[in-house]
């Protein structure tokens, strides 16, 4: 399996969002450690990539870091919350990565930044969570809308939570990152490609293991499913996207 070290960026970061608390009294403080990931790509002839990352989670009364995600409190309780948050988007293609001469002649696409609400309920029957935003740095000027639920299972030191979620991308942002226009086209001999809007769900798992009071270690996965709209793109060869992770935390 190819490794591309351009993709060895914050993208990689996406597979090791750190662990959510799972109780009202464990939601303080930071965490602290080093983990490494590995992340499938979607377009055609780029392959996957590993990284090792240090890992920076925080829990406080008026803010958040959680992964590639930060935010501020709006409404706060035992149950609820209401956040404005910052993320990172990791999605991006650079016309450097990819082995097809074809694929070598399209315009780049970057990552960007993501802005938007956050509602997260925890409850005894599990973590619920939605987000809504947009891209603020103009590239797709599109939008993300997101919901995943997940059940924590406990056994004893250890601690399993296996989620399911879905995604929602606007057509501008599907255009963006998949779309292909007259240019390209005529450039590359790929034929021109306008998606619309698109919903991937996706599942995944993440355990993590107790070492003592403050020592902690997790591996997590998550496979997405692509809609029919972006995997159609003569862009894409892959119908799911794989991330994988694993780190050591330290809790303080």
């Amino acid at each position: 399996m190819k490794l591309r070290s351009a993709l060895l960026s914050l993208c990689c970061a996406a597979a090791l969002a750190l662990p959510l608390p799972l109780h009202a009294e464990e939601r303080w403080g930071f965490d602290l450690g080093l983990g490494g990931s590995v992340i499938t790509s979607e377009y055609k002839d780029v392959y996957s990539a590993g990284a090792t990352l240090p890992l920076l989670g925080y829990e406080g009364e008026h803010f958040y870091l959680r992964g590639i995600s930060g935010g501020l409190h709006l409404f706060k309780n035992e149950m609820h919350e209401i956040n404005v948050q910052l993320s990172y988007l990791p999605q991006r293609y650079l016309a450097s990565w990819s082995s097809d001469h074809a694929m070598k002649q399209l315009d780049d696409r970057y990552s960007s930044m993501l802005a938007g609400l956050n509602y997260r309920l925890l409850s005894p029957y599990g973590i619920l969570q939605a987000t809504v935003s947009a891209d603020i740095l103009g590239y797709s000027n599109g939008f993300i809308a997101q919901a995943s639920y997940s059940y924590p299972v406990t056994l004893g030191f250890i601690t399993l939570m296996p989620s399911v979620g879905i995604k929602w991308t606007s057509c501008e942002y599907n255009d963006y990152y998949y779309g292909i226009d007259s240019d390209e086209s005529r450039a590359s001999g790929l034929s021109e490609y306008k998606p619309g809007s698109a919903l991937s769900p996706n599942a995944g798992i993440t355990a993590r293991v107790g070492l003592s009071e403050n020592w902690s270690i997790f591996a997590n996965g998550n496979l997405e499913f692509l809609n029919q709209e972006i995997y159609d793109s003569p862009m894409v060869e892959n119908a799911t996207k794989l991330s994988v992770g694993a780190g050591l935390l330290y809790r303080f």
